[in-house]
């Protein structure tokens, strides 16, 4: 039996032609197309694919949410997720959320190919595919960026969103000192002195994206923030 496929993308076009690649093997089955949000979850639940093609949100919340909600939906699925971020971060924490198989957009139609038909050989599998560009992969293997935990990491997205210590101490259920000693740290790490220049040092080196810091809620820092603070 051929394996049935369900791609959700929020471009059109894109899906369109996912879907007549694939469309071209024997061995695969589309049968849903959809756009990544409500819509797909409601699809998926009613066809119970064998995979989910799909992309996700930039802001990691959401991704464990959508996650969670495709789950709920077609316990049996496999997950494939599509990403074009180059975020090294991004990418390490959406293969931890358990999904089968992890693609950069960059790849070819071959390789989409492939990776489908691994993820179906093994339901439950313990293990994912992924299918990098060699340099992005290479750096996801570097380690924590610039030395910095993740919690460390944490702090600093927050703090590059606007948020104050305060803020950023409720969002991530931690004492203000404790978010202050965490930010010291940083500043150590880097080698700068401030916060300003530790998010403008954490862009440059893409430890951190441009995505995570727009995906504040409200839109932008000005929405999440009170004071600066430390």
């Amino acid at each position: 039996m051929p394996t049935r496929v369900h791609l959700a993308d929020d471009h059109t076009m894109f899906r369109e032609g996912l879907a007549a690649i694939l469309a071209e093997r024997d061995e695969i089955e589309v049968v849903g197309t959809s756009s990544a949000g409500q819509d797909a979850i409601a699809q998926i639940g009613a066809t119970k694919p064998d995979v989910v093609v799909t992309q996700l949100d930039t802001d990691l919340g959401t991704v464990e949410k959508v996650l969670g909600l495709l789950r709920e939906a077609s316990p049996g699925s496999r997950i494939v997720v599509l990403t074009l971020w180059d975020n090294p971060r991004y990418m390490r924490s959406v293969s931890r959320m358990g999904i089968d198989a992890l693609m950069h957009k960059s790849s070819t139609s071959e390789e989409l190919v492939a990776v489908v038909e691994a993820a179906s050989l093994h339901p439950g599998g313990r293990n994912a595919v992924v299918s990098l560009p060699r340099d992005l992969l290479e750096r996801m293997d570097e380690g924590t960026a610039g030395g910095l935990s993740e919690r460390e990491l944490e702090v600093l997205v927050l703090a590059a969103q606007g948020l104050s210590n305060r803020r950023i101490a409720e969002e991530l259920h931690l004492a203000e000192a404790t978010v202050k000693r965490h930010l010291a740290n940083v500043y150590e790490k880097v080698g700068v002195h401030s916060r300003n220049e530790a998010v403008r040092r954490a862009i440059t080196e893409q430890w951190i994206g441009l995505h995570e810091i727009a995906s504040a809620d409200g839109g932008g820092p000005s929405s999440r923030g009170d004071s600066q603070g430390g």
